[in-house]
């Protein structure tokens, strides 16, 4: 089986649990690749994989989906970080899981994922997925910006705030939430906007259909355009952020030992007794 054995470089305990995977899988006659989930391209031998074990965080896996979604990878998800939202199981259960997916034990989630593009000047400079949310905000000034939206290029809102999200489900439960956008169940395909600090603006969440197209215009500088807080550009005056659902899904392989996304948010964003 080819499977990617994926890691975060700068962690140390990515790289020895992505170590000591890798030599497992060879010695049992698999075939590992090994990613470095950083900015580097992925080589073509990766896009041959049949599944992805990712060793980290959420940010670990929200790199991972960026990078193997267009070619329909599976990622398991170990965690090796705090919340574990996207992460199907913890290094202490990881050879139980790892035992299941590679006799074919496990089912496939779906999440959807956001396409983004910048237009600058009628010329597209930027074009990226994203998993958890794409956000305009105000640069390092300590100022409101505004920015006007269309949906479907019928205009909306010009908001004066420090930044507006553009969250899909999964992604409901990060920033959006932060600032007060709603909690949504991954398996939806519901894209939502929340504005963040937004002076004498409307401050409430919106929730879009699946297919609605959101156009996003920066009209102050300096602000930046943010994918999953991974990835920033800077922005001019008149630049154009065009937000929809991605043709593509991220895939996460789902064993029995993974925990209920229920019971996760329960216990980890809900704070409640008894978890």
């Amino acid at each position: 089986m080819r499977i990617v054995i994926g890691s975060r470089p700068d962690w140390p305990a990515s790289l020895e649990a992505a170590k000591m995977v890798g030599d497992k899988l060879r010695k049992a006659g698999h075939e590992p690749m090994d990613l470095a989930l950083d900015s580097r391209a992925l080589s073509k031998e990766v896009e041959r994989a049949e599944i992805a074990f990712v060793f980290g965080g959420d940010g670990t896996v929200l790199r991972a989906a960026r990078a193997l979604s267009p070619f329909d990878i599976p990622i398991l998800g170990v965690n090796l970080g705090r919340l574990g939202f996207l992460t199907a199981t913890t290094i202490d259960q990881f050879d139980a899981s790892m035992s299941d997916v590679l006799a074919g034990r496990f089912t496939i989630e779906e999440r959807a994922l956001l396409d983004a593009r910048l237009v600058r000047g009628g010329k597209e400079i930027v074009r990226a997925l994203a998993l958890n949310d794409v956000v305009v905000a105000r640069g390092k000034q300590v100022r409101s910006i505004n920015v006007a939206v269309r949906v479907d290029g019928e205009p909306l809102i010009v908001y004066w705030a420090d930044g507006l999200i553009v969250a899909t489900a999964t992604g409901s439960t990060a920033y959006g939430f932060s600032v007060g956008g709603p909690l949504i169940l991954p398996a939806s395909k519901a894209i939502t906007m929340v504005p963040i600090a937004p002076h004498l603006s409307f401050g409430n969440a919106v929730v879009f259909d699946p297919d609605q197209v959101l156009e996003l215009e920066a009209q102050d500088e300096p602000s930046v355009l943010s994918l999953d807080g991974q990835e920033e550009h800077d922005l001019r005056a008149g630049d154009l952020i065009t937000v929809r659902r991605a043709a593509t899904v991220a895939r996460f392989a789902r064993t029995a030992h993974a925990r209920p996304f229920v019971e996760l948010l329960r216990e980890k964003i809900l704070k409640e007794p008894g978890t």
